[in-house]
């Protein structure tokens, strides 16, 4: 087939392709273009292609490829695949030309044919869609993908170099509140402009990152002295001085960190990342607002922590808890007054842990929710047996911890209770700790006062071992005081704990409530305490945790 019927041929199906075509020999000359209504895409006329050289287009690093892809096209008999990019009128375009050889001879010379696609649109797509892959949408940081490539990269270079390098983990300091007080929208503009001010106290070479929700990542390379670590925390300290201004409110944020050196505290992204969260962990453990470097303990800690985390859940599953219940007394004519409900969790390989430890874990865990679940249910199905047997004149006292009291469903889960068992609301009291009053948040004030106005009472619980605040007593109105066991423990012996007693106790009744003690255990305290004008008392000197068929001898007692 002669040239002549090879272009007629190639020009009729070339229409319908979105792509050029070059007939062009062994050395790299044009023998002819098939555009084919194209000519928009060849930014030359045809007239000033045909005969020219790939030189003429091409740089010479670009032009050498080309040839030596074409003269191996025509060596293999295969077709082979070229990728480049031109500068065309001030933009970069990119391109994909297949080489197909051909038996076409001109001039002596062999031929191929070399079909160009414009991949500019494709190009300019996967950039975009990388960007996205690896980018947060809400603040455009590198997302958890990006930031693991170059943590990954940056450990690698301290090992090659011998150098050191840190990586901090940041947390936001009780933004879930922030979610709950105002609404996530004001929490997703705080999370943008928290991460601009991040952008802007950090050094050219360093490398931020959104890792999940309130959680950035700040990557330093070459950080040899402690100094540049300290400079960056106090940077941070003082961007974060001036509060947030979102929808007319000045929020007002801190922070925990947590540091990890690298490559000594992980050998790859993923342990060093879970060092710098250890870290942070410990962080908030202690009271937020700080910074701390990794330390071996903190791997040993979390060895607990996860091992407690994953016991709980199966001791949800298998139902594997119990109550058990700690009467409440009157000092004035020792009349049962309340029974405060006590989980226990029955598998063996966490029931000498501290409870308090075990619900710590399961709010943070948010395991806690299936636990209180277990607990309500209980109690309201155990005072139902117990109202049939004689009316109680006592109340049930059931521990809220801080994420229940700001469950948005609190209520209506109890009051689901309340009717399933036909109890009423005013037998039901629950304590709550310090910390979990100062919280203040959104939900926890509205069920607080939702729950008292079905009938149900509050009582402080542990008082003393928080951050004490009056104006917390007055706002939310409670009903008891009760005062923590280590005030209690040394009345006997330590002058400064009756002082503290005496006083804490005049200043409960003079605001109109109950007070109780906790962890009375002798007659002498219990005396000390009369004469204090303590209301009511709890403790192993008056009776143990009892199981429920135990409580039920009890109230026959009481009725008598």
């Amino acid at each position: 087939m002669k040239t002549n019927t090879y272009k007629k041929y190639l020009e009729s199906i070339v229409s319908a392709m979105p792509d050029l075509m070059f007939l062009v020999d062994e050395e790299g000359t044009y023998i002819d273009v098939f555009s084919s209504g194209k000519e928009e895409l060849l930014y030359k006329p045809k007239e000033e292609i045909i005969g020219k050289h790939v030189t003429d287009f091409f740089n010479d690093a670009l032009s050498e490829k080309f040839v030596a892809v074409i003269n191996k096209a025509i060596s293999s008999q295969i077709l082979q695949r070229i990728e480049y990019e031109l500068d065309i009128s001030s933009r970069q375009e990119y391109f994909e030309a297949r080489v197909m050889p051909t038996h076409i001879k001109e001039n002596g010379k062999q031929t191929v044919m070399v079909i160009v696609r414009d991949m500019t649109d494709i190009q300019h797509n996967k950039t975009k869609m990388h960007y996205l892959a690896t980018h947060d949408a809400l603040t455009t940081l590198p997302n958890r993908t990006l930031i693991f490539e170059h943590l990954n990269h940056a450990i690698a270079a301290a090992k090659r170099s011998a150098t050191r390098g840190s990586l901090l983990f940041i947390d936001i300091d009780g933004f879930k509140d922030i979610n709950d007080n105002y609404s996530h929208k004001t929490g997703d503009t705080l999370l943008k402009e928290f991460a601009q001010r991040l952008t802007q106290i950090t050094r050219e070479s360093d490398i931020v990152g959104r890792l999940s929700g309130d959680e950035f990542l700040l990557i330093l390379e070459n950080t040899e002295e402690m100094d540049d670590i300290l400079n960056i925390i106090e940077k941070l300290k003082t961007a974060l001085l001036e509060p947030f201004m979102i929808n007319e409110n000045h929020i007002e944020i801190t922070v925990s960190i947590g540091i990890a050196c690298y490559p000594s505290d992980g050998d790859n992204a993923d342990q060093l990342i879970h060092a710098a969260d250890q870290a942070m962990y410990n962080v908030k453990k202690n009271g937020k607002n700080s910074y701390t470097f990794y330390s071996k303990e903190f791997s040993i800690l979390s060895h607990e922590y996860f091992f407690i985390q994953n016991t709980l859940r199966k001791a949800i599953r298998d139902n594997d808890f119990s109550i058990l219940y700690q009467p409440e007394f009157s000092l004035k004519d020792n009349s049962l007054t309340s029974i405060e409900a006590l989980l226990r969790c029955n598998n063996e390989d966490i029931s000498d842990i501290p409870i308090s430890r075990l619900i710590h874990i399961a709010e943070e865990s948010n395991l806690i929710h299936n636990i209180s679940r277990y607990v309500l249910e209980k109690c309201c199905s155990q005072i139902k047996q117990w109202q049939d047997l004689t009316p109680p004149p006592f109340k049930i006292a059931i521990n809220l911890s801080r994420k229940e009291l700001s469950d948005k469903d609190l209520v209506e889960v109890i009051e689901k209770n309340l009717t399933a068992c036909n109890i009423d609301a005013s037998i039901l009291e629950f304590e709550i700790t310090e910390s979990t009053l100062l919280q203040n948040s959104h939900f926890a004030k509205q069920n607080i006062d939702q729950l008292r106005k079905l009938g149900c009472s509050f009582s402080i619980d542990d008082y003393g071992t928080g951050f004490s605040s009056l104006s917390n007593l007055r706002e939310f109105n409670l009903d008891k005081i009760k005062i923590d066991r280590s005030f209690i423990s040394d009345l006997e012996e330590s002058e400064n704990d009756r002082i503290i007693v005496s006083a804490t106790i005049a200043m409960i009744k003079q605001l109109g409530m109950t007070v109780v003690a906790e962890g009375v255990e002798n007659k002498t305290q219990e005396t000390i305490l009369k004469a204090f004008g303590c209301d009511e008392v709890q403790g192993y000197y008056y009776a143990y945790p009892l199981e429920a068929e135990e409580v039920k001898k009890l109230l026959l007692e009481h009725k008598e």
